[in-house]
């Protein structure tokens, strides 16, 4: 649900409780039922009417999130008493100094209420409801949020999945890749057993642990790797690439299937073969983020066809996984093409 139909919502909420509220008091007034005092009757109301609202959203912005979210319990009880305490002014502020000088309403017939039966009266009976209700309603809009967004990951993640099988995995890919290690293995070459190895890891990690939403960033640097030596033996030795992995690697969680977008991106429009410009990738990783960076050659008088997963759609995951924790740079230049993102991945 779009934010705008949210605001909309509260606003339909507050005037249906408001009018229901303003007609049961003028119905049960004893003042004469005139003009001038239905229209007294609904300042008065639409005054009173900030009370259960300041309450509502005092615990759902900044109760309710330091309870459920952040854990911070003593700092939920002392935004709870300023909530108290800031409608108890508030009511005092309204009854004393706008309703009995201005509009000439006594509320109490002339006998005031000390200040403890203002906070009762408060703590009872605007507490026990519209507290509670912004609670329910905080706990009720994450458990939406999260529901939400756990089904559009999944869904943009399916989709990303099938577009890069259909795309970077085709038969094309696959029959030049076996007719390579055939050729090794009918040569009797050293390294068929070992290509043939990497074309399966390749294609179990995508196809099994591909699934999984975050894989160890190990494994993701061992699939790049099968990937990089797997384009090498398609092109007879004669793709130029550089892969450099620095920091620590142990076991930090990135999302699986990440990085091969920006590989499969410049391999399909990049020039690999210039070994005065070699594919330069790089990866540096710590605890708490992995820097990802891919330069290359491009090559702008042959471009490969068929479609891949897309910037846009790796955008969009990196939008649902890493909210607010990535920064993705693109650089398109007349002869080179650079990505370089950063992933605050903690442990």
């Amino acid at each position: 649900m779009k934010r705008k139909q949210i605001v909309y919502i509260h606003i339909i909420a507050w005037s249906v409780l408001f009018i229901s509220e303003v007609l049961l008091n003028y119905a049960n007034s004893r003042t004469p039922k005139d003009l001038h005092t239905f229209f007294k009757n609904l300042l008065i109301q639409a005054c009173y009417q900030i009370i259960p609202i300041s309450c509502f959203y005092g615990s759902y912005l900044f109760v309710a999130p330091q309870f459920f979210v952040y854990r911070r319990y003593l700092r939920g009880i002392g935004y709870s008493i300023l909530t108290l305490t800031g409608i108890t002014t508030l009511r005092y502020l309204l009854e004393y100094h706008f309703f009995i000088p201005v509009l000439n309403f006594d509320n109490y017939y002339g006998h005031p209420w000390p200040v403890k039966d203002y906070i009762e009266n408060i703590f009872f009976y605007y507490f026990p409801k519209y507290f509670v209700y912004g609670q329910l309603y905080f706990f009720a809009e994450n458990w939406y949020k999260d529901k939400q967004l756990k089904q559009e990951l999944q869904k943009e993640k399916s989709v990303a999945e099938l577009a890069f099988l259909r795309s970077q995995i085709n038969p094309h890919f696959l029959f030049n890749t076996i007719n390579d290690i055939y050729s090794l293995t009918y040569q009797k070459s050293e390294r068929a057993p070992e290509a043939l190895l990497k074309l399966s890891e390749l294609l179990r990690y995508m196809l099994r642990e591909g699934n999984t939403d975050m894989m160890p960033l190990q494994l993701e640097i061992k699939y790049l790797e099968n990937v990089f030596e797997l384009q090498r033996i398609g092109a007879k030795g004669r793709a130029y690439i550089n892969f450099e992995v620095e920091g620590y690697v142990g076991e930090q969680q990135v999302a699986s299937l990440l990085f091969i977008a920006f590989v499969e991106n410049a391999f399909k429009h990049g020039i690999l073969n210039d070994k005065e410009n070699p594919v330069l990738v790089h990866l540096t990783s710590t605890i708490e983020s992995v820097s990802f960076s891919i330069h290359n050659k491009k090559n702008n008088f042959q471009k490969d066809a068929t479609g891949g997963i897309g910037l846009s759609n790796v955008q969009r995951r990196l939008e649902l996984i890493y909210p607010g924790k990535h920064q993705l740079d693109i650089s398109d230049g007349e002869e080179f093409y650079t990505v370089n993102l950063v992933l605050q991945i903690g442990l």
